[in-house]
């Protein structure tokens, strides 16, 4: 039997895209830490609160856009990995750090969870403040294929 990996868990904290502690390079750093664990062998685990509306935007690469991406049409013919089930969200809007936070998804092979296994399907809102409900608080976790 092969070692097992290592996880890394992080608990993030990105404050809201008006305060005055907003970090515009949380989401770059982080990409940066993550390949060097990803590098390693190690499997990643975040959760907490992103500040960020993703609604039911892909958090990953969509494989018929990545052949267009490649003008490669063959490939979208050969065997893929089995697909992930697409995220729900009761969250219809997207805004803060939404799009960062999927490129990051999209860019090192992280999975948004909430949304996805049994009985969260409809992938209840995390934040119930000031007379308003979203989802800005996720678990995201390594793609392993």
């Amino acid at each position: 039997m092969g070692a097992t990996p290592d996880l890394f868990v992080c608990v993030v904290y990105a404050a809201p895209v008006g305060s005055k502690h907003k970090n515009k390079s949380l989401f770059q750093n982080l990409a940066v830490d993550f390949v060097e664990v990803q590098t390693l062998g190690g499997i990643i685990l975040l959760g907490r609160d992103f500040n960020a509306r993703v609604a039911t935007l892909l958090d990953t690469i969509d494989i018929s856009d990545l052949c267009e991406l490649l003008q490669a049409p063959e490939l979208a013919k050969t065997k893929q990995p089995s697909v992930v089930a697409k995220q729900q969200n009761r969250d219809a809007n997207v805004g803060s750090w939404g799009h960062e936070l999927l490129d990051l998804c999209c860019d090192i092979g992280l999975l948004i969870l909430n949304g996805r296994p049994p009985g969260d399907e409809s992938r209840e809102f995390t934040c119930l403040a000031n007379g308003g409900h979203n989802i800005i608080g996720y678990i995201i976790g390594s793609l392993v294929v």
